[in-house]
């Protein structure tokens, strides 16, 4: 007599209750919030080289400055009177805010330390403390720090 082809019972309900344990062990790692918080921390990272960039290209004081009003964001300058702030005069060179578009799970939770990075034509940083920004999904249950360091790279931790 032939033993039938496919899965007992016994061994369906085993091969379910592994890929439920394992497909609530994934979803943690895989969480949209999660993702949206990591890209905007390396994207944050990446503006402040491209301000020291920029500040070398342009032969000009390019700086970025932190917000936390709102869901908070974060100016990419030109600093055309030199005073280390950004004011309505200044060429934008990029503008993001979060809690919208393509970073509306995202929110920049706290700025410990200096809130506006300026480079000199040289790349060099001017007069800046280190700063700890703390980016995080809107319900606050995942959070990302970008640290700037005195010379103006910046590292995500």
């Amino acid at each position: 007599m032939r033993k039938p082809y496919g899965l007992t019972l016994i061994e369906l309900v085993i091969v379910l209750a592994v890929l439920g344990v394992l497909l609530a062990l994934g979803t943690g790692y895989l969480r949209s919030d999660r993702l949206a918080v990591n890209q905007a921390a390396q994207s944050l990272a990446a503006q402040v080289t491209r301000a020291r960039l920029e500040a070398i290209r342009r032969n000009a004081f390019v700086g970025i400055q932190f917000s936390t009003q709102g869901s908070g964001g974060y100016v990419v300058f030109v600093d055309a009177n030199r005073d280390g702030t950004f004011n309505t005069g200044d060429d934008v060179v990029q503008s993001v805010t979060f809690g919208q578009g393509n970073w509306a799970r995202v929110k920049l939770a706290g700025v410990t330390g200096a809130s506006t990075l300026v480079f000199d034509t040289r790349g060099i940083p001017t007069s800046f403390a280190s700063s700890t920004l703390t980016l995080g999904n809107r319900a606050g249950t995942y959070t990302k720090t970008v640290e700037i360091s005195v010379q103006g790279r910046a590292s995500v931790q």
